[in-house]
């Protein structure tokens, strides 16, 4: 070859170089099919990769984290592991959350949620969590997350004492846009002017954004005492109110059956 083509051989491969590629997240664990590369052949073409299935699992395991589902609710909180245990209204609650999944999209009219309503171990948070594994592994697209309202609580009071930890603004902003958010164990603090103030903005913001919350609670006919007529009031309209009633306890069901 002469100088002038190895010169511009050696511009194009260059060039080509410089080329940003999308590439696939890299593999957690090594896949036995990829190798841990994220890419396999095309069947009948040896020139052409395509993403491993590895990719759809690691996406996954990336919007779990990305929810912050504890890991004590994953993987068994799912629909299908849900006991009905023969009670009517845990058959009623199992069907209310599928069909909620199966309707909801977010941005399409999705600000009306539920309310999960029962005594401790009675299901409420093992089907908040199954509503937002059951949106992962349907694809569907959005931004979801999991909050325990006492936790956050303590977080934003623990805020005030440290200027290293994140600003009251920065750790609630998550929980205003995110398309779904399940607000565990609602009215679990006192009832003080600050929780009440903390409930107030969050759920008045996602109400006039009209994004989608699941709310669970043990309080079946305290709650307006707990977070205040005004809030009890905003329920009816965000959230469809079930029931989990009158049935034994859960974990104990659960834990018989594992």
């Amino acid at each position: 070859a002469t100088p002038s083509a190895i010169r511009r051989s050696a511009s194009i491969s260059t060039m080509l170089n410089s080329v940003p590629v999308k590439s696939p997240a890299p593999v957690a664990a090594t896949c036995a099919r990829c190798n841990g590369s994220g890419w396999v052949p095309v069947e009948g073409d040896a020139l052409r990769v395509e993403p491993c299935g590895c990719q759809g699992d690691l996406r996954r395991r990336q919007r779990i984290t990305a929810a912050a589902i504890p890991p004590r609710y994953f993987p068994h909180c799912r629909l299908v592991d849900f006991y009905e245990r023969g009670s009517g209204a845990l058959g009623h609650a199992k069907r209310a959350v599928q069909e909620f999944t199966d309707a909801w999209m977010p941005g399409v009219d999705s600000g009306r949620g539920m309310l999960l309503i029962g005594p401790c171990g009675s299901g409420k948070t093992h089907l908040a969590v199954a509503a937002l594994l059951e949106i992962i592994d349907s694809g569907k697209p959005g931004r979801l997350l999991f909050s325990n309202f006492q936790d956050l609580i303590q977080e934003i009071q623990a805020s005030f004492d440290s200027e290293d930890t994140p600003s009251k603004s920065e750790i609630l902003r998550p929980l205003l846009d995110v398309d779904l958010l399940v607000l565990d164990e609602l009215g679990s603090q006192k009832p003080s002017l600050f929780v009440q103030d903390i409930l107030y903005y969050i759920i008045n913001s996602r109400y006039n954004a009209q994004r989608t919350t699941i709310f669970t609670t043990n309080y079946v006919e305290e709650l307006a005492d707990r977070i205040g007529e005004r809030l009890r009031s905003r329920l009816y309209e965000m959230a469809r109110e079930i029931k989990l009633t009158g049935v034994p306890d859960y974990r104990k069901t659960f834990a018989q059956h594992n």
